[in-house]
């Protein structure tokens, strides 16, 4: 009798665990699967420790990730993860492209590229043309110090890079131990300006037209689907009335699209409309993935054809050299997430968009594409959204404060998460970038920008004083 019972209870043991296994299967391979991408990139793009990833940025994710266990193997250039000692994933490195993480119970990447040669950068010229010693400002150089400081152990920082370009010269910057000038480094959401950059350069070639429906193959297989009507446009806003969940928790639409799905685009494409076109405004890492689908067809069908444009139309006109957007394993850019580059050569992209889309005397970027990317989504509350691109402009409703109120009206961002930015402010002439691992987002980078916008204007008060009594 006892042994029955025995057998019978670890029968029950066994339905439990197999049912929890199953239950909780998508949750734990997602988790391994993010570990495993943000390790792989962390390790062969940036060139950070494995364990430094693991400490800082993913427990500054979340605590669970404490959980990970992980295998390098530098020779195949992959990198395994486990989840509670479950869940395999892995991610494979492919040089030109980064990391991709392969879809759970596959064992190999289909990703095939041919890099292009290293860019060269003359090493008597100073930034943005090469690589030359700079002049830094003193002050300014003082305040971006001040965003190294760690004061709150409860709410590290985890300051990476800072870098300041005032009237298009660095005058300023700073790395961590191990981050150099030359580091690529994890824009996050930062991705999404940069995919509305390529989608300029398709308009300026005559690729694609943003007032046009646009072009999603999934939308136009049923005469009648309502998503057909869907323009380019309302998904440069996040206004195309897509059902999309993007809050980064267990089993939410993101999460799955970044760590389970093997499409991207495909996945948030195929998502049904939860309002009317242009009624309402929802952020959404699927929308731009969905435009990285569009973008991908507009530069021939191919990743190699993509990533071939992003370089030669993007960055290597702006003398980018560390620029990296990784695909998913269909070959589409993850262009809401996965971009890497220095913080000097996301200084360059800013410096872009700051000179209107011109580089040296060129015109890359439409003309007035910088004003459409800053024009308020008319669906966004607070004036805070334009087109991929964050605003700082003063909201319709008085009661309500701008996203940066120690900062000029004028000033846009490129955003991601754990505090990276891109900061332009046209009124100061001034672009800064920051990086780092930090899990509250608490970077200073409001507090450092106003000091740094004082101290210039503090200079150039002075300049004039000397000026008009010589």
């Amino acid at each position: 009798m006892f042994k029955k019972i025995a057998l019978g209870l670890l029968a029950l043991l066994l339905v439990g665990v197999g049912f929890a296994y199953v239950s909780y299967g998508s949750v734990g391979r997602a988790g391994s699967g993010y570990a495993a991408k943000n390790l792989c990139s962390g390790y062969f793009l940036s060139g950070f420790p494995l364990d430094v990833i693991q400490e800082e940025a993913l427990v500054g994710a979340s605590d669970l990730l404490a959980n990970i266990s992980y295998t390098l193997d530098e020779d195949n250039r992959r990198v395994t993860t486990r989840f509670f000692g479950l869940f395999e994933r892995t991610a494979v490195f492919t040089p030109g492209v980064g990391c991709t993480l392969i879809p759970p119970g596959e064992e190999t990447s289909s990703i095939e590229v041919q890099a292009l040669p290293a860019l060269p950068r003359a090493a008597d010229k100073p930034w943005p043309q090469g690589t030359a010693p700079v002049a830094t400002n003193a002050a300014v150089q003082s305040i971006i110090d001040t965003g190294f400081v760690e004061d709150d152990p409860a709410g590290p920082l985890n300051t990476k890079a800072i870098a300041v370009v005032h009237k298009g010269e660095l005058i300023a910057e700073r790395y961590a131990p191990g981050v150099t000038a030359q580091t690529p480094l994890l824009g996050w959401s930062m991705s999404k300006s940069v995919t509305a950059l390529l989608v300029g350069l398709l308009v300026q070639d005559g690729k694609l037209e943003v007032m046009a429906p646009a072009d999603v193959p999934q939308w136009q297989e049923t005469p009648d689907d309502p998503r057909a009507a869907i323009t380019l446009d309302q998904l440069m806003r996040m206004s195309s009335g897509l059902e999309f969940v993007e809050t980064y928790s267990a089993a939410t639409d993101v999460t799955q699209m970044l760590s389970l799905e093997s499409d991207a685009a495909g996945f948030a494409a195929s998502k049904p409309l939860e309002f009317a076109p242009d009624t309402n405004w929802s952020y959404s890492s699927g929308t731009t993935n969905i435009i990285s689908g569009i973008v991908r067809r507009a530069t021939g069908g191919s990743v190699q054809e993509a990533y071939a444009y992003s370089q030669n139309r993007l960055f290597r006109p702006l003398q980018i050299a560390t620029a990296t957007i990784e695909p998913d394993p269909s070959g589409t850019f993850i262009g809401s997430s996965y971009t890497y580059a220095s913080a000097r050569d996301w200084a360059r992209l800013g410096q872009l968009v700051l000179q209107d889309g011109v580089w040296e005397g060129e015109r890359l970027l439409p003309k007035g594409w910088v004003d459409y990317l800053t024009t308020p989504t008319k669906t966004a509350s607070w004036n805070l959204y334009g087109a991929q691109v964050w605003l700082n402009r003063d909201p319709d409703d008085p009661e309500r404060g701008r996203l940066f109120p120690a900062l000029p009206p004028d000033a846009y961002y490129f955003g991601g998460f754990q505090g990276q930015i891109v900061l332009v402010i046209p009124s100061a002439d001034l672009v800064i970038t920051r990086f780092g691992f930090t899990p509250a987002e608490n970077t200073k980078i409001e507090d450092i920008a106003a000091q740094i916008i004082a101290e210039l204007a503090s200079g150039a008060d002075a300049s004039e004083e000397f000026a008009e009594a010589a």
